[in-house]
């Protein structure tokens, strides 16, 4: 996939009038999150972008929701108006969405996607670890998301990755999310993008993948954001990992 058409689709999108606004919060340190991916996903015709995070040289990690028929990433980006060096363009060779995903409840909104080739680990380019099963992070957390307020459906989005943090809340949905919420009222993080809380050790870990906002609490102060529980899947993660790096 060239360049050039991950560049035509930021100059689209652009320009497209917003519904719900993706990405609140401040412009990110350039390279601070090098584990983020951009998606440019084709899909019935027309494309579409979603965040990612890259758990393997291999491996991206992102929401099934984002799935298509094909699909490029973009690793080591921070302003997608301007080419870098620091740019990977990487054509995504299996797209393996969680078996048992439902577009309808948006349960095991999941999905990994082996890389068409190795990513070079560099300054800008590197992997983040997944949070274990094992691990639990406290309501109340202070975590964080990033992007570049891409969204699967439609909505403008910011050249520059933007970055705002948030708080895990009690009594989410199912044992298989997360829900957080940020300061003020956005849908925090482009579709698919990882939610970053720092375990025990202050280390970063991916604990959830953007979902999806729960729209029956729209109307409340308390509306929050829901994102895939990667810890959950840890075992999903692994064994998928292992099958597809032996093909």
């Amino acid at each position: 996939m060239k360049v050039m058409l991950l560049m035509d689709w930021v100059a689209i999108t652009a320009v497209c009038v917003s519904g719900d606004k993706i990405i609140d919060g401040t412009e990110a340190k350039a390279h601070s999150r090098p584990y983020m991916a951009y998606l440019e996903i084709h899909k019935n015709n027309k494309i579409y972008s979603c965040g990612g995070t890259l758990i393997h040289p291999e491996f991206i990690l992102s929401a099934a929701h984002c799935q298509g028929q094909s699909i490029t990433a973009l690793l080591g980006a921070h302003d997608l108006s301007k080419r870098n060096r620091s740019w990977q363009v990487i054509p995504v060779m299996d797209i393996v969405p969680h078996e048992n995903y439902n577009n309808a409840t948006q349960a095991n909104d999941i999905m990994l996607l082996k890389l068409k080739q190795t990513a070079k680990i560099t300054n800008e380019v590197q992997t983040i670890s997944i949070a274990k099963n094992n691990e639990v992070f406290e309501i109340g957390t202070p975590c964080s998301v990033a992007g570049w307020g891409a969204t699967i459906t439609k909505g403008s989005i910011s050249h520059v990755l933007r970055e705002v943090d948030v708080k895990i809340q009690a009594n989410c949905l199912s044992d298989s999310q997360i829900c957080a919420r940020a300061p003020k009222d956005e849908l925090s993080g482009d579709s698919g993008s990882p939610l970053i809380c720092s375990d025990s050790k202050n280390s970063p870990r991916a604990v959830g993948l953007v979902s999806y906002r729960d729209r029956k609490t729209c109307e409340d102060v308390h509306r929050r954001n829901v994102y895939t529980k990667v810890s959950t899947y840890q075992d999903w993660i692994e064994n998928k990992i292992k099958s597809l790096s032996s093909d």
